[in-house]
């Protein structure tokens, strides 16, 4: 029996005006009915996933920030990772030429150096405000960040992931996330490993775990999670290639293991 069902946000729950469809809020709800643990999995903050949580009407357990943070669903924070100040100040530095709009993620705040041309395009389809800090190196001397991203043309944003790979080497994790992002984060955070330390906590097996992804950052989802692990039909081939099965929605999936 499937104990816990795990959702990537853009792209896969959400539809393209980011809100969740009547299907796909009823089957989460008559999983949750059911005894099965709901989870959210997303670049996103946990800000942002409380609020989808909240148009859900379910509790629900987060892994935020690609990994970066893992909250239960009753407020509990079982993992946190940051980079470290010397590689913050770096990778800021070396990507400023970038021509990207860059995003500086922290645990509850999103800022961003300037007000790029994309930031409205950007701003459009978060969940909480940018806000433009002009001196975000001082902050970082003392708060470190735990994610980078940097939006615009995806050729642009594969050329840069090329770059910070060979520059930062092990220092880091990259992920195309979207069609137009690029998400960086500290080494050895990801989707998959942050919903380990979930698993774990709860006592619930990998087999028992049905997880949804569209990109390259659910990847390591479905690596770690294989048995039920389902790509959504638009997802570029090579994620698609890492499910075990493709599907057109959330609810389609969850339903059939109801109804089985």
């Amino acid at each position: 029996m499937i104990e816990m069902v795990v959702c990537d946000l853009d792209g896969t729950l959400l539809d393209q005006e980011n809100r969740v469809s009547k299907e796909n809020r009823e089957a989460l709800k008559q999983a949750a009915t059911q005894g099965m643990e709901i989870c959210l999995a997303s670049g996103r903050m946990q800000l942002e996933l409380d609020k989808v949580s909240e148009e859900l009407d379910l509790a629900v357990h987060g892994v935020s920030q690609n990994g970066s943070f893992v909250q239960t669903k009753n407020g509990e924070q079982l993992h946190q990772s940051t980079f470290s100040t010397e590689v913050a100040l770096d990778l800021f530095d070396q990507t400023q030429e970038s021509g990207l709009f860059t995003i500086v993620c922290f645990e509850d705040v999103l800022w961003t150096p300037d007000k790029h041309p994309y930031f409205e395009v950007v701003q459009e389809r978060m969940f909480v405000p940018i806000l433009v800090m002009t001196n975000i190196r001082e902050h970082l001397k003392k708060k470190p960040p735990s994610k980078f991203s940097f939006l615009g043309e995806m050729d642009h944003c594969i050329r840069l992931k090329k770059a910070l790979d060979r520059y930062f080497s092990e220092h880091i994790q990259t992920f195309i996330s979207d069609k137009d992002c690029l998400d960086v984060v500290p080494s050895g955070v990801s989707k998959g490993n942050g919903l380990f330390v979930l698993t774990q906590h709860l006592g619930i097996q990998p087999d028992k775990v049905m997880c949804f992804g569209d990109a390259f950052n659910d990847i390591s989802m479905f690596q770690r999670f294989p048995t039920y692990s389902y790509a959504m039909v638009h997802a570029d081939e090579a994620v698609q290639n890492a499910a075990n099965d493709t599907i057109s929605s959330v609810a389609e999936a969850v339903k059939g293991v109801l109804n089985s």
